[in-house]
């Protein structure tokens, strides 16, 4: 069977796309520059793709201060360690290797009393099975099954209308939960935040274990560089809310990425949203190169999703500076990857011209952030220490160019809604 026009027009538009902005890349970082200050008698000349090279170090040295300087501390904020109930919904799909992973550490949290609602969906037997077991033989969970079933955003819905709790915590399966997270999340929802976001790290228990820890501190860096403008980017895992809070937003929205929209739809709403970075949550990372990239590309297309969705938004309605603010928030993570490979094709052409520093410096730049925040992370029992992997960090910006591309061609031409799972085996 030939591939459809669509698909061959998805493909030819991806490799045109990657190619064209890669030579644009290598274009304009061969422009030449000169500086001439006459009462020095100085003359300078330099290349155009050395001031994207000094940006990109710049941009990453200063977001990954930042996130080194939340990962590192202790919040400053009080943390409850009983008070009202709080309803911990993990949502499980496929997920009967690994659920009593987060469930256990649900139960041995720090934090008093905690009901934990184990949300399946209806025709997957096996996971019901076990989430029942997990009910039978602990009396603080419950299996339910998703009245709205298909996705995660309905999960948790679902779980949020049955229960009788005005706090909550979302987690994912293979999620081990810190006994000091809902102390922490607590903490703040009762200090008057309505959304808490903790930080949640992949298990580098390998080479493509490490490169989706790797990944996850660079992304995070990303989120972090609209923080200080107001935006904090909040998610379907490792977070904590409020009745008022999820009903003031009408819940999470059925997309590919519920996550950043959730994230969206709180800063319209004006919510008060908190991120820890310092307490964080261990996940089961992609165990090979064909599952990171399923993964990564799902949540891209995700990212093209929500775009989409807020610039519709943004047509329909009367926007304020908040709107505009969330809206470039969106579109700028997806333009973010095309200029990740146009940096990359520069810092090549500038390593060819014997420019050894435009390799050095960036390069210098990724792994002390990453490895400052793996630092920490082995320090508090959460990862081990930093393996070969670490010294791939750098191929993460060229694997979220190169994605970006690749999921805004297949969002507009080829998705069919379907979206990627990766294996899951209780690592």
């Amino acid at each position: 069977m030939f591939p459809s026009s669509r698909r061959v027009a998805e493909v030819a538009g991806t490799a045109v796309g990657i190619v064209g902005l890669l030579l644009f890349g290598v274009v304009s970082g061969a422009d030449l520059l000169t500086v001439t200050v006459d009462a020095l008698s100085v003359h300078l000349a330099f290349f155009d793709g050395m001031l994207s090279v000094v940006a990109f170090t710049a941009f990453v040295l200063a977001t990954g201060t930042y996130v080194l300087w939340g990962v590192w501390g202790d919040g400053g904020a009080e943390r409850a360690t009983e008070g009202a109930p709080v309803c911990a919904v993990v949502p499980a799909y496929r997920d009967a290797d690994v659920v009593d992973i987060c469930v256990e550490s649900l139960l041995d949290s720090d934090y008093d009393p905690v009901e934990v609602a184990v949300v399946v969906e209806p025709d997957d037997r096996r996971t019901r099975r076990r989430a029942a077991a997990l009910a039978a033989d602990h009396d603080a969970v419950s299996c339910l099954v998703n009245g709205n079933p298909g996705s995660k955003a309905g999960a948790i819905n679902h779980a949020v209308e049955h229960s009788d709790a005005d706090h909550f915590a979302v987690f994912d399966a293979d999620e081990r939960v810190a006994p000091e997270f809902l102390p922490a999340a607590m903490g703040e929802l009762l200090d008057g935040a309505d959304v808490f976001q903790g930080r949640r790290i992949p298990r580098p228990t390998g080479v493509v274990e490490s490169l989706a820890y790797c990944e996850r501190v660079v992304v995070q860096a990303g989120y972090a560089a609209a923080e200080p403008f107001g935006f904090t980017h909040c998610q379907s895992s490792s977070t904590a809310f409020t009745r008022a809070a999820v009903e003031a937003v009408g819940g999470y929205d059925d997309r590919l990425t519920e996550d950043i929209d959730f994230s969206h739809k709180c800063h319209s709403a004006g919510l008060t949203v908190r991120r820890r970075r310092d307490v964080a949550n261990t996940m089961e990372a992609p165990h090979s190169l064909r599952d990171l990239w399923g993964q990564r590309k799902r949540w891209r297309i995700g990212h093209v999703e929500v775009v989409e969705a807020r610039l519709r938004e943004t047509v329909a309605a009367d926007v304020g500076a908040d709107d505009l603010l969330s809206v470039g928030r969106a579109a700028g993570a997806v333009a973010a990857g095309a200029f990740l490979l146009v940096c990359f094709a520069q810092v090549l052409f500038l390593l060819l011209q014997g420019v050894e520093w435009a390799v050095a410096l960036p390069y210098a730049s990724v792994l002390g952030v990453v490895g400052g925040v793996w630092l920490r992370d082995h320090t508090r029992g959460r990862v081990g220490r930093p393996g070969a992997g670490l010294l791939l960090a750098p191929l993460v910006y060229l694997g979220h160019g190169v994605l970006t591309v690749k999921a805004l061609l297949e969002y507009c031409l080829t998705w069919d809604g379907e979206w990627y799972q990766v294996t899951k085996v209780g690592a």
